[in-house]
C-alpha cells in the first residue's frame, strides 16, 4: 500500500498492485529433472519449510502447541 504513482488531484500515493503468475513445469527431460536437482541442492536442500511456512497442517499446529507445553 502506498507505494504507487501519486494521484494527480489529492497527492497522496496511490496503491500498487502486482500480478505474479506461476507455472509450474511438466514432463521434464532427463536433463531438466537434473537440473532442477542441482538448484534444489544449491538452496540447501528440499525448502518447502522455509518457503512455505503456512503449509503446516493443523495436527502439526496442535503437535507443536502440546510440545511446547511440555518444555
Amino acid at each position: 500500500r502506498g507505494k504507487g504513482v501519486k494521484s494527480v488531484r489529492g497527492g497522496s500515493q496511490g496503491d500498487l498492485l502486482c500480478r505474479v503468475v506461476v507455472e509450474t513445469p511438466v514432463n521434464l527431460n532427463d536433463k531438466q529433472k537434473q537440473l532442477l536437482r542441482e538448484l534444489e541442492e544449491s538452496l540447501g536442500g528440499p525448502s518447502g519449510d522455509k518457503n512455505s511456512p503456512r503449509s503446516k497442517s493443523f495436527f502439526d499446529g496442535v503437535k507443536k502447541f502440546f510440545d511446547d507445553l511440555t518444555r
